[in-house]
């Protein structure tokens, strides 16, 4: 397990317009790739790709920075390069690489193999100490274990469950698709600090050319910010990116427990920049789902001590129901989020009230022992797009997906292009 002490952490920016270029310089500021590669090695890099989408959408790590962390590091040498991937619950690992560009890239820049890491067979329990969440061990494919070298190579992207997505939200990509789901069933931002800090890349190359704002992880557009990021801190680095599209740290609810776990700093006293300044490449991306609710007030939201990730994705749900011209059908239902003390005056129950994520369970027990019910959206924070279908159809998530069952991808797919348009129609930014 590796240590942080006091001193600081490096992160290094490079701004510029080629991107072989860009990576390379970012990795000399570290040392020099081949400080960081030993010759003769096993490298295995994990992009984003977790949903289809083509290099324009901002969706996955783009061809450009794969190809040119690909030609970067041959200059050390290596053994071996593998590309490797998980891609999200639903969705196919290869589709998504060949949709995004990223397999064609691999391949024309010599990667020595593609791995879906969602389809191996030959895993290894690897059990966490002191676990902070629900999860006591993980499934990790052996490859990956006994390489020498991981490279985490995520894009940057808005998020309206996680606040945003980078670094230490990419690792997440490693596991098989049931550890995603218990993932998110329990402490997600806790669940993601066990699972870094048994899975650590050696460094990330950030993609910062043009990452993702709006409603993301995959609904939506891409921004021009011009810059790669590399460090050995994935915190450190996750909070130079936020600083440099203008989120605050405050807004994100896992830096300090990331600390707590020891992955690293995020004080900026304690990291160090190289190359160009944060000022140099500064651009505030457009991030709606953090705006509040007093946008939506034909609706009642009861908030108490909630976390920003259920307060953005409770923010994109109401928008997601704009969009799909369920918002004014659904007018007048009640939304409660957080840990509620007590029973609120006036709160509505039944199917007239959405209690969301896992901080609403005591809530729901309470509203039990009076006779009444609602509508529970569990996780933490829970599923998009769990959250508007259940208001929309006034059933629970279990319910949804037994009575539409493989539908469901479909629908999601279908309701993503809609709301791309209703997004555009409201004039983006």
């Amino acid at each position: 397990m590796r240590s942080y002490t006091m001193s600081q952490s490096i992160v290094s920016i490079v701004k510029g317009t080629d991107a072989e270029l860009m990576v390379e310089q970012a990795l000399d500021h570290l040392g020099g790739v081949k400080s960081l590669i030993k010759e003769g090695s096993t490298v295995v890099l994990k992009p984003n790709a977790g949903h289809p989408g083509g290099p324009e959408s901002a969706i996955n790590t783009s061809p450009a920075v794969l190809t040119a962390a690909i030609k970067v590091i041959q200059k050390a040498n290596p053994g071996k390069i593998i590309l490797a991937e998980a891609a999200a619950i639903g969705c196919e690992t290869m589709e998504c690489l060949e949709v995004s560009g990223l397999k064609q890239a691999a391949l024309d820049a010599g990667v020595d193999d593609i791995r879906d890491i969602k389809a191996d067979t030959d895993l290894v329990q690897v059990p966490i100490k002191e676990p902070t969440s629900d999860i006591k061990h993980v499934d990790l494919p052996r490859f990956l274990l006994e390489a020498d070298h991981f490279v985490n190579l995520p894009i940057f992207k808005s998020h309206v469950s996680m606040v945003f997505s980078c670094a230490l939200k990419n690792i997440k990509g490693v596991v098989q698709d049931i550890v995603h789901y218990v993932m998110h069933t329990t402490d997600l931002a806790a669940a993601m600090m066990d699972l870094g800090d048994i899975i650590r890349p050696d460094f990330t190359i950030a993609d910062m050319i043009h990452p993702m704002e709006g409603y993301g992880p995959h609904s939506g557009t891409a921004a021009d910010v011009g810059c790669v990021l590399a460090g050995k801190d994935m915190v450190a680095l996750d909070a130079t990116a936020c600083r440099i599209v203008g989120l605050t740290l405050e807004q994100v609810p896992y830096f300090d427990a990331a600390k707590e776990k020891g992955l690293g700093v995020f004080e900026e006293e304690q990291i160090e920049i190289r190359g160009n300044s944060i000022a140099d490449v500064h651009k505030p991306l457009f991030m709606p789902y953090l705006d509040g609710f007093e946008a939506f007030p034909e609706y009642t939201f009861h908030v108490e001590r909630a976390c920003s990730s259920c307060q953005g994705l409770a923010a994109f749900t109401m928008s997601k129901l704009k969009s799909l011209g369920e918002y004014d059908k659904n007018a007048g239902m009640h939304v409660a989020i957080g840990k509620i003390r007590g029973i609120p005056e006036n709160l509505k129950d039944g199917k007239d009230l959405l209690l969301f994520g896992d901080c609403t369970k005591s809530l729901q027990k309470r509203l039990e022992k009076e006779g009444r019910t609602a509508l529970h959206c569990e996780g933490c924070p829970p599923g998009e797009p769990f959250p508007a279908w259940m208001m929309i159809q006034r059933m629970t998530a279990e319910e949804i997906v037994l009575s539409e069952g493989e539908a469901l991808r479909k629908r999601m797919e279908d309701e993503d292009a809609l709301f791309r348009k209703w997004v555009a129609e409201q004039g983006g930014r």
